[in-house]
């Protein structure tokens, strides 16, 4: 069992015993027998200490109230095992409970375990939640006793209440002798057991009988102020001054590594307490750490080496070569101890040698820090490299004559350097020695430096409006060389700025203009599209937006100077997708579908066009062109994508016209059998397509294809509307070719039959059903459908139905 889980078990001990103390109900004698032994016991305790530590040396004249609390801190053993075991005895010698209360070995066995419960909650890291548990633990016990204490046999009075809490109360004192003593740090744990108790004690003497007033709030109220200011203002600072006393009393004995211990504890508590860091600096210069065994140089304060260090090397005067040497040994040891802090001794080491005027060894050790591929741990290393950088490149000529330029322009360096600038100015931003560090890095930064390292600077480690600033300053510059290095600033800065890219990439551009240079600044433009894509062109400000409009015009029509209309094609798409879409834009961007022999997305365009203007003369003869031009294998490969929009009504009607025309000549007749099978490709059901191309197809002279479109239709379900009428027209027309042309009567018959539903068909359909059954040789139903025309009186064909009717009733009758 460990020392704080020890003392643990011993404090909760205690409480089980005097807890059992409380429960018998002992004669008021009885009770103070018993702590005249719990006091005698801390008295031995107390003699045994003082022995312990007259032996050590020390001596209570000098400081006799400092001598007794290091008895109680240093000496904790002594005091527990006199404290808890005088009440031990007291509670076995002096009391005679009743055997149905004879409970000493399950109080003391609960009150073990109830110490073990503590020293677990201690393990809780976060005070916060050590704070909060307590709380609850503390108002736990309180519950419990203001719930389940009146219920035991013999409390039942308000006499034995008032001696029980009156013993409670009497043992707080004793409770946190233990707590202050021990080695083991307070916690929040024990303060809220003894806030509990102080609460439970009151409760139990009935302070609201007592104090009308002020007696009930006292109860809740200061047993929670204890806890609150004890935890919160008193605990913190406590820890860290008994830390501080053991380590001086370490220190003096030469237990070293205690005394380590110890003040390290303080101050990992407390960072900027000053008497831990007296105590540790007193430790140092008493002790040859450098002599120190590896186990106990472990334990050493590193950090606080480097800060004495760097206070013998950093103050307002140069340090003496006694001081020198020291800090030098606190460096080695740290090197040697914690490798990982190298790059912190290097640095204190090159200005250590700087003072010595060792200049070489200076900027050996500082070049040595500023390579990024040397071996150091890279977070100390970026902790110090500002202020490597400084030293190397301001406060001493020496040592910027040795580094200075010629370190900067090495691979990465430079950069580096600047991330480090960039890394203070972010902690301090009016840092005035970082700032000049800054203009002084950047004014010499070139386009290459930056591009070698280009995709490992962290954003907020670089500045990319200072350098946009620079090259703004430079473009204008009347040495040409000035501006070249503002181009290379600018490129720098379109690198990192991407919501001002296009402006920068558009100044570029007019720079290269204005030096005749037409390549690069149509270059730079693309690279003003590209820019305003990748940010996004609804995200750009009105000013970089109006960069990208005006570059995807400039680039299209670029393009079309120079005869390449895919590119600008592409462009002004970009540019009607950034602007307003308009009947004029439209028009153009169809002008440039067609110039790049896309009829199609001409045709498309122009429709788009049509919605917002439908009568515009122009675009109607555009979309007559078009829609001649467009080739029907391309409509076939992308039907699915352009039926919605494709107007086939237009090529059916337009087809239909040239039918209609009397005398067309092959042109036409062509361009209007071009639209009937545009329209059948998109709408391979279009009943009015097939129609209208199976009649060009006649007019044509094509036959036989006319004749397989017509069957074909035939054998389509009919339709409505439009269609239907389609139909119906087709299975005349076929019934015609049937039994004038291809001598099939017997075909046409069912055409005509077919055709009779129509409503528009009558006495010529009849009539030319009665040929079609004369000529298959059904005289009946010829001279039925003969004697069917005769009751159309007027018609054209009556005299000749009339006159055929009686030549088949002659026949039959012969017959």
């Amino acid at each position: 069992m460990n020392t704080v889980l020890r003392e643990y078990v011993t404090k909760g001990l205690f409480l089980g015993l005097w807890a059992y103390l409380a429960l018998i109900q002992p004669w008021a004698d009885d009770v103070g027998r018993v702590i005249v032994w719990t006091a005698g016991g801390l008295a031995v305790g107390l003699v045994l200490g003082i022995v312990q530590q007259l032996l050590r040396g020390y001596r209570p004249g000098a400081n006799p109230l400092g001598f007794l609390l290091l008895v109680l801190m240093d000496s904790p053993f002594f005091l527990y095992l006199g404290l808890v075991g005088g009440l031990g005895l007291g509670l076995t010698l002096e009391t005679d409970p009743p055997p149905e209360r004879n409970w000493l070995g399950w109080c003391a066995l609960g009150g073990a375990i109830l110490g073990f419960g503590f020293f677990q909650l201690t393990q809780i890291r976060d005070w916060r939640w050590r704070f909060g548990i307590g709380f609850v633990v503390g108002g736990l016990l309180m519950y419990l006793g203001y719930s389940y204490l009146m219920e035991l046999p013999g409390f039942d009075t308000q006499e034995a209440r008032r001696e029980l809490g009156a013993t409670i109360l009497i043992g707080l004192p004793f409770f946190y002798l233990l707590t202050f003593c021990g080695e083991a740090e307070e916690s929040e744990v024990e303060i809220a057991a003894l806030s509990a108790g102080l609460g439970l004690g009151l409760y139990l003497l009935a302070m609201e009988q007592s104090m009308p007033v002020l007696g009930n709030k006292a109860v809740l109220l200061l047993p929670i102020s204890l806890y609150f200011v004890y935890s919160t203002r008193v605990l913190p600072g406590l820890r860290v001054f008994k830390h501080n006393l053991r380590g001086f009393g370490y220190l003096s004995l030469g237990r070293i590594r205690d005394a380590l211990m110890s003040f390290g504890r303080a101050l990992s508590l407390n960072p900027h307490n000053e008497l831990a860091a007296q105590g540790l600096w007193a430790l140092l210069r008493k002790v040859d750490v450098t002599q120190l065994d590896e186990s106990t140089a472990r334990l050493l304060p590193f950090d606080f080496c480097l800060e004495k260090a760097a206070g013998f090397l950093l103050s307002d005067r140069p340090p003496t070569p006694a001081e020198r040497d020291e800090a030098g040994r606190m460096l080695d040891l740290v090197e040697r101890q914690r490798p990982s802090y190298a790059a912190r001794a290097d640095y204190l080491r090159a200005i250590s040698f700087t003072h010595a005027k060792q200049f070489d060894e200076a900027a050996a050790t500082l070049a040595r820090l500023l390579d990024p591929t040397a071996a150091y741990d890279p977070a100390q290393r970026s902790q110090i490299l500002f202020d490597s950088w400084n030293l190397a490149l301001r406060l001493h000529p020496e040592l910027t004559k040795r580094l200075g330029a010629a370190t900067l322009d090495q691979p990465g360096r430079r950069i580096e350097a600047i991330r480090a600038v960039e890394r203070k100015l972010r902690q301090q931003p009016d840092d005035p020695t970082a700032l000049e560090l800054k203009r002084t890095l950047y004014a010499g930064l070139t386009e290459a430096q930056f591009r070698e390292s280009a995709d490992s600077i962290p954003p907020a480690e670089f500045n990319y409006d200072t350098v946009e600033q620079l090259g703004l300053a430079l473009i204008d510059d009347a040495d040409p060389a000035q501006v070249e290095r503002g181009l290379g600033y600018l490129h720098i800065a379109c690198h990192g700025l991407p919501a001002r890219a296009p402006g920068l990439y558009h100044q570029l551009a007019t720079v290269a203009e204005t030096r005749g240079d037409a390549a690069t600044a149509r270059r730079y433009l693309e690279r003003v599209k590209q820019a305003g894509l990748a940010f996004g062109p609804a995200s750009l400000t009105d000013d970089q937006r109006e960069a990208y409009v005006s570059t995807l015009k400039k680039l299209s029509d670029d393009s079309v100077q120079r005869g390449d209309f895919p590119a600008a094609v592409a462009d002004y798409r970009l540019y009607i997708e950034a602007t307003k879409e308009d009947v004029e834009t439209l028009r153009h961007l169809a002008e440039l579908h067609a110039q790049n022999h896309d009829p199609l997305n001409a045709l498309l365009i122009t429709e788009r066009g049509l919605l917002y203007s439908k009568k515009d003369a122009d675009l109607l003869a555009k979309k007559d062109s078009y829609y001649y031009s467009v080739d029907i294998e391309r409509i076939r490969t992308v039907r699915d994508k352009v039926k919605n929009w494709f107007d086939t009504s237009y090529c059916v009607t337009k087809a239909k016209q040239v039918t209609d025309l009397k005398e067309a000549d092959l042109d036409t007749l062509d361009w209007g059998l071009h639209l009937a099978r545009l329209a059948r490709t998109v709408r391979p059901d279009s009943q009015s397509a097939a129609l209208a191309e199976a009649r060009l197809l006649l007019r044509k002279g094509e036959r036989d294809a006319a004749l397989t479109l017509l069957e074909d239709l035939h054998e389509m379900p009919r339709g409505s509307g439009d269609e239907e009428e389609a139909w119906f027209i087709g299975c005349k027309i076929l019934g015609d070719l049937y039994l004038d042309e291809i001598q099939r009567p017997d075909l046409a018959i069912g055409c005509y039959k077919d055709f009779r539903d129509y409503q528009k068909s009558g006495a010529d359909t009849l009539f030319r059903l009665a040929q079609a059954h004369e000529a298959v040789g059904d005289k009946a139903n010829a001279k039925r459908n003969y004697d069917l025309v005769t009751a159309y009186q007027g018609h054209p064909r009556y005299w000749e139905a009339t006159e055929a009717a009686r030549r088949i009733q002659a026949e039959l009758e012969k017959a």
